[in-house]
């Protein structure tokens, strides 16, 4: 149960910081993005796990989990802001994975 409070907890701490990078985009005056199609590694192996991930990915402003297919997440994300493949998976999914498979 321990878990699943933590669980949350991230997922409000993301879903407030992606909603305000969202809300700056869409409020600015010129729309400087580059959206991007990624495809991450999840870790997990159930079915339940990689729902959880992938919609938890969805539920978080800017960012889609378009397809998932077998270990892999192929993500849509708003803005990708130069950030590497091993940025995107520290923060997009590693973060949640380390307290659902824990």
């Amino acid at each position: 149960m321990r878990r699943y409070t933590k669980f949350t907890l991230l997922f409000i701490k993301s879903l407030i910081r992606s909603n305000i990078e969202v809300a700056k985009i869409v409020l600015s005056k010129k729309i400087d993005i580059d959206p991007a199609i990624v495809k991450l590694h999840t870790n997990c192996t159930n079915d339940f796990d990689k729902l959880l991930v992938s919609n938890t990915i969805t539920l978080t402003p800017g960012t889609i989990t378009m397809k998932l297919e077998d270990q892999n997440l192929y993500i849509h994300i708003l803005d990708l802001k130069n950030k590497s493949k091993d940025e995107l998976q520290k923060e997009i999914v590693d973060s949640f994975e380390d307290i659902i498979l824990k």
